[in-house]
């Protein structure tokens, strides 16, 4: 069964290195973030979120959810800096504002 996760998740990698779309690749590298995340492969998810912001720095899920990765490993400091990042990209962001709270009021 591990081996079969491990070549589905091959499979989606490769399938995104081929999008020449840009903004395709980077809701795709997110989903895939997020498939990480709730398999909690947290550093594989980590990865796949900086790989997007290379492409789009002022994409503010792509904080936020940073921000859910780190926080989930106990990291807040780096969680509320993604955190501030979401909300300077999108001040409206009612999320990334209930989990800086959270931390910030720790």
């Amino acid at each position: 069964m591990f081996q079969d996760e491990k070549r589905d998740f091959k499979k989606l990698e490769a399938k995104i290195a081929r999008i020449k779309n840009q903004k395709e690749k980077v809701e795709k590298l997110i989903e895939l973030g997020k498939f990480y995340f709730l398999n909690e492969r947290y550093d594989d998810a980590i990865s796949k979120f900086k790989e997007a912001i290379k492409i789009d720095e002022n994409n503010a899920e792509i904080y936020y959810n940073l921000g859910i990765v780190y926080e989930s490993k106990n990291l807040p400091d780096e969680a509320s800096q993604m955190y501030v990042k979401t909300l300077e990209l999108n001040p409206s962001h009612r999320l990334a504002s209930k989990h800086l709270e959270k931390i910030v009021g720790k």
